[in-house]
């Protein structure tokens, strides 16, 4: 088995609140759940109105599968997200359970 997780590190323009960031933030996380059938979380930074951080993991026999699937995921949510852009990513896969 396989498993590749993401670290995504979004910064949310024009948000002042953490009401605005929500708005961003959420669907961009409810339509990636449901469109991959993909585990996504906002992991950290919760409390900051100005950036967020996901957490992104999919998992199956291949790696070069789920790190097809990751970079299908990091692209769709650059072009749903409205409003914030992605200023860091980092990806690993972990072998051999």
């Amino acid at each position: 088995m396989q498993v590749t997780v993401a670290k995504l590190v979004l910064r949310i323009h024009d948000s002042r609140s953490l009401k605005t960031k929500r708005k961003v933030i959420k669907p961009a996380i409810e339509r990636t759940r449901i469109k991959f059938n993909v585990s996504i979380a906002e992991i950290n930074l919760q409390d900051d109105v100005k950036s967020a951080v996901l957490g992104i993991c999919c998992t199956s026999n291949s790696a070069q599968l789920n790190l097809n699937m990751i970079n299908t995921v990091l692209d769709f949510i650059e072009s749903i997200a409205s409003g914030c852009e992605i200023i860091d990513t980092q990806i690993e896969t972990i072998t051999g359970f």
